[in-house]
């Protein structure tokens, strides 16, 4: 019997609230030791209980193997809800946590667009970027499960398994409620749930801390089969979404080293340095052209400064005035400005080489191509920026 003061459970046979006192709402009871007749029942005499002890009734029923309904028999709930099982909530959680964690590959791609670690099969975040992916995954995820058991009373894991949060009075949680709920869950949530377990089995509501605080249930649902094919699909579109987005990304970013997918090559070089006599200290680059090939005596092929997205490398030919052969000659390619694709300066690829006075370097194109955009190849005699190459790639 609900209380209409405090809105606590009680037994059926009670009088008075257990929890605040309150008079329950019943027939009024018959002044003591007053005996009721029936023409067609035995005698039955009701006496007064304390508050707490309910009506106590003797009939011959009650003689008979007939007794009062007891607390312990009636089934705590929110409203007429049934209290959901301890199964279908973890079940529920595990599915909450399967679509936050779809969310992880796709900001994880972002991040390394953004601040560097795309690798041939993925990403690898380490520092600032690492801590920025898991805190956009977590305030995303909180605010996934506030707002929607706010609003609605349930998640997507919620509806699947046919449960809902209420209030202990049957009434909607409200967004403040929930907020409480699921902050809380910081402390249920050690040891992978652990404390919320414990609270929770220990509970005669199946509260865990967070509902305790709150004042809420986890109750059945009262969502139709469509609700649950709906929410199945929901959740099943979220992750599949998650995963394309993170390879379209993915393809055709640059890496953040050569790789299968995108790599630079050094040519083999036909013509060793020779000794010659210092004329200068001056170590400049002479020669250096870009474009779809070179041949063996290191002649440009295809020469240009305009690339299409699917030109299958492209190649620079140089050459070097250097006193000292043991100076290392160093290529670093660029993209300047790919849109979304990468980060503004973002470096793909470096090589370098000592020994030589002519060669060639050369980019390979991603397996999707190359991102349209603007780039540039730099070339450095030591530590020195030595030359500049600017060069674009356009959609055919």
């Amino acid at each position: 019997m609900l209380c209409p003061k405090c809105r606590n459970d009680n037994s059926a046979d009670s009088a008075f609230c257990r929890y605040c006192g309150a008079v329950l709402s019943a027939p009024p009871a018959p002044s003591p030791n007053v005996r009721l007749e029936s023409p067609t029942a035995p005698p039955i005499s009701l006496h007064a209980a304390p508050p707490g002890h309910g009506i106590a009734a003797n009939s011959p029923a009650t003689a008979a193997g007939s007794s009062p309904i007891r607390g312990s028999e009636i089934k705590p709930s929110a409203g007429d809800a049934a209290l959901a099982g301890t199964g279908d909530r973890a079940i529920a959680a595990l599915m909450d946590i399967v679509v936050a964690a779809a969310l992880f590959p796709l900001v994880g791609m972002w991040a390394a667009l953004r601040w560097g670690g795309v690798t041939a099969n993925g990403f690898e975040l380490h520092g600032a970027a690492a801590f920025v992916t898991m805190f956009i995954v977590c305030t995303i995820w909180f605010l996934y499960i506030w707002l929607l058991e706010g609003l609605f009373g349930a998640t997507l894991g919620k509806w699947l398994m046919n449960i809902r949060v209420r209030r202990v009075d049957g009434s909607a949680v409200g967004l403040g409620k929930s907020f409480i709920r699921n902050l809380l869950r910081l402390i249920d949530g050690i040891g992978v749930y652990l404390v919320g377990f414990l609270v929770a089995i220990m509970s005669r509501r199946r509260q865990r801390l967070g509902d305790h605080v709150a004042g809420t249930l986890v109750v059945q649902g009262t969502a139709g089969k469509p609700v649950r094919i709906a929410a199945a699909t929901a959740c099943a579109a979220i992750i599949a979404g998650c995963f394309i987005g993170a390879f379209r990304l993915h393809s055709g970013a640059p890496v953040s080293a050569p790789s299968a997918g995108t790599s630079q090559s050094t040519s083999p070089i036909a013509r060793p340095a020779t000794q010659v006599v210092p004329v200068s200290n001056v170590s400049q680059v002479t020669r250096a052209e870009l474009g779809t090939d070179r041949t063996d005596d290191y002649r440009i092929v295809g020469p240009a400064t305009n690339f299409y997205t699917n030109t299958p490398k492209i190649v620079c030919v140089w050459d070097i005035q250097s006193n000292d052969s043991s100076v290392p000659i160093r290529s670093v390619w660029i993209a300047e400005d790919v849109g979304a694709v990468a980060p503004p300066n973002y470096q793909i690829a470096e090589k370098s080489l000592a020994g030589f006075k002519e060669g060639s370097f050369s980019l390979d194109a991603p397996t999707n191509g190359f991102p349209v955009g603007r780039y540039r190849l730099d070339i450095y005699i030591g530590e020195k920026l030595a030359k500049q190459i600017p060069f674009t790639i356009t959609q055919r």
